[in-house]
C-alpha cells in the first residue's frame, strides 16, 4: 500500500511540474502576427488569453519556444537587419539599415535586391515603421529577361505580352507606399496605398510593371488595397485573410481589380509561412495569371543585430 501511494504522488508531481514553470514563467508568447500582402514590419499582437485557458491546436505544436520573444524586446539603438524571402522562382533577400527595434519601430534604409523568373532588379529607399504603420519612398530598377517593350494598343493578351519585336524592357520605378494594420474585432483591417512614377520608358511604348503586374502607359501608377485579416492559433500566429486590390493607370484611363485570400503561419519569430492567392477579376488585358498577384508563395526568415 505505502508502495502504490508513493508511486501515485510521483506522478502527481510529474504532472503538476511543467504547470508550476509555466506559471514562473509569467504571460504566454505572442509574435507579430499581422498578414500583409507586402512587408515585412508588422507588429506583435497582444497575448489576450492566458495560457493556462488555452488548447493547443495542431499548428501550435508547430511553434518554437522562442515565440515568446518578440521584436518589440530591447532598447532602441542602431541596427543591422535582414529579411529573406524564398519561394517558388524567386528569392528576395532584403537588407535594413536603422535607428529603433528592427521589424518593429525603426527609421532607416532598405535595400532590395529581387531575382524571379521573370528577371532582376534591385530596390532601394527610406522606411518608417512604427505600430500598425510603415511608409517608405524608393525606387526599384528592372531588367527583365522574358518581356519587352511594348507597341501602345487599348488592350492586351499575353501573346502580345510575350512579343520581342521590341528591346527587353528595363524599367525605373519612383514609389511612395503606406501599410497599415487596424487591429479590430478577431483580426485586423488591412490597408495599402502606393503612387509610382515610372520615367524612363521610350515614347509610345508601354511596359509591363513586373511588381505591380500591370501594363503601364507612363507615367503614373496609383494602387489601394483593403481586406481584413482573421487570427488564430494558440499564439495568434496563424492569420488569414481576403484583400481587395484596385490599381489604376492614368494615361491608359484603364482599372484593374484583383480579390482574393492571403495567408500567414509563424513559426517563430523569425521564421514565417506566406502566401498571396490574389487573382485578376476585372481588366482591359487578358494576361492569364501575369496580372494576378501570385508573387508570394513561400518562406520568410528574418534576423536583426541585438
Amino acid at each position: 500500500m505505502g508502495r502504490r501511494v508513493a508511486a501515485m504522488a510521483g506522478v502527481l508531481a510529474f504532472v503538476a511540474l511543467p504547470t508550476a514553470a509555466r506559471a514562473a514563467d509569467g504571460a504566454a508568447p505572442s509574435d507579430d502576427t499581422s498578414p500583409t500582402p507586402q512587408d515585412p514590419q508588422k507588429k506583435d499582437p497582444p497575448d489576450a488569453v492566458p495560457a493556462s485557458t488555452r488548447k493547443a491546436g495542431f499548428f501550435d505544436a508547430l511553434v518554437d519556444s522562442s515565440m515568446k520573444r518578440s521584436w518589440r524586446e530591447g532598447d532602441t539603438r542602431f541596427f543591422f537587419a535582414s529579411t529573406i524571402d524564398v519561394g517558388f522562382l524567386y528569392v528576395r533577400p532584403r537588407a535594413s539599415v536603422g535607428y529603433g527595434r528592427p521589424h518593429d519601430t525603426w527609421f532607416g534604409i532598405d535595400a532590395n535586391p529581387t531575382i524571379a523568373g521573370p528577371g532582376a532588379g534591385v530596390y532601394g529607399g527610406l522606411r518608417l515603421a512604427v505600430p500598425h504603420f510603415d511608409i517608405r519612398v524608393g525606387g526599384r530598377y528592372f531588367a527583365a529577361f522574358q518581356h519587352s517593350f511594348l507597341q501602345k494598343r487599348d488592350k492586351y493578351t499575353r501573346l502580345d505580352l510575350e512579343s520581342t519585336a521590341l528591346p527587353s524592357a528595363t524599367t525605373l520605378t519612383l514609389e511612395t507606399e503606406a501599410n497599415a494594420d487596424i487591429p479590430a474585432g478577431p483580426g485586423d483591417i488591412l490597408l495599402l496605398a502606393s503612387v509610382s512614377y515610372l520615367p524612363n520608358v521610350p515614347a509610345n511604348q508601354n511596359v509591363f510593371e513586373e511588381s505591380l503586374r500591370v501594363i503601364v502607359d507612363p507615367p503614373w501608377v496609383l494602387r489601394g488595397r483593403v481586406g481584413y485579416g482573421l487570427r488564430f492559433g494558440d499564439h495568434g500566429q496563424i492569420s488569414v485573410g481576403l484583400v481587395g486590390d484596385f490599381l489604376h493607370v492614368l494615361e491608359r484611363k484603364t482599372t484593374l481589380v484583383r480579390v482574393g485570400p492571403i495567408l500567414r503561419l509563424a513559426l517563430s519569430r523569425s521564421f514565417e509561412v506566406r502566401g498571396s492567392f490574389v487573382p485578376r477579376v476585372v481588366s482591359p488585358d487578358d494576361l492569364g495569371l501575369l496580372d494576378s498577384d501570385f508573387t508570394e508563395l513561400g518562406l520568410r526568415w528574418r534576423w536583426g543585430t541585438d
